[in-house]
């Protein structure tokens, strides 16, 4: 058992205790679900901080010779995946007794917002070089339930908040999308 493991059955004892107590018939089926979701926490917290401290040290090539410069930015790194990680797997969690106006509710308060994948924008736009495939920017107009003609639009765009907020209906789909994923 991972320590996120323990971290997620605790958010789902407090968030969630009628689902617990449903979960709860078999503790042996329950153990074996937190230990599946904690290890796949584990491999998404690993393969994340791998690609952030990629990115990182080719943004910052002199961090490569200063060792404990280099320590810190590997943990950064680190610390972020764990947050997005965790994030993503504690998001959708509530109690199964909201109606779906309350879901909706609690899901935007708890949702990544927009500036998010404006923070990536300012950073791709900031680059003086590619950090992205084409298939990570595809990933990630996929993640966000945006057409990729938008995203490409946005990144290319000379003020892209201005064409955000010309194109937020868009945003507001790519909202209810992500919403309708997470409570199928």
């Amino acid at each position: 058992m991972t320590h996120y493991t323990h971290r997620i059955r605790a958010h789902w004892e407090r968030y969630a205790p009628n689902h617990m107590k449903t979960l709860a018939a078999s503790s042996e089926e329950l153990e074996t679900l937190f230990s599946e979701i904690g290890t796949e926490v584990l491999g998404e917290v690993s393969s994340l901080s791998e690609d952030m401290a990629r990115v990182m040290l080719a943004e910052m090539p002199e961090a490569r010779e200063d060792y404990l410069t280099q320590v810190a930015l590997l943990t950064t790194a680190r610390k972020i995946a764990e947050e997005i990680a965790m994030t993503h797997q504690l998001a959708w969690m509530s109690d199964p007794s909201l109606t779906l106006t309350e879901a909706r509710q609690e899901w935007e308060d708890t949702r990544p917002m927009d500036e998010g994948l404006m923070m990536i924008v300012d950073r791709i736009q900031d680059s003086p070089y590619p950090i992205y495939a084409t298939e990570e920017l595809e990933e990630i107009a996929q993640e966000w339930a945006i057409p990729m003609w938008f995203f490409e639009g946005l990144i290319g765009a000379e003020n892209p908040y201005r064409y955000l907020e010309e194109h937020q209906g868009i945003m507001e789909e790519g909202a209810n999308i992500r919403f309708l994923r997470e409570v199928q």
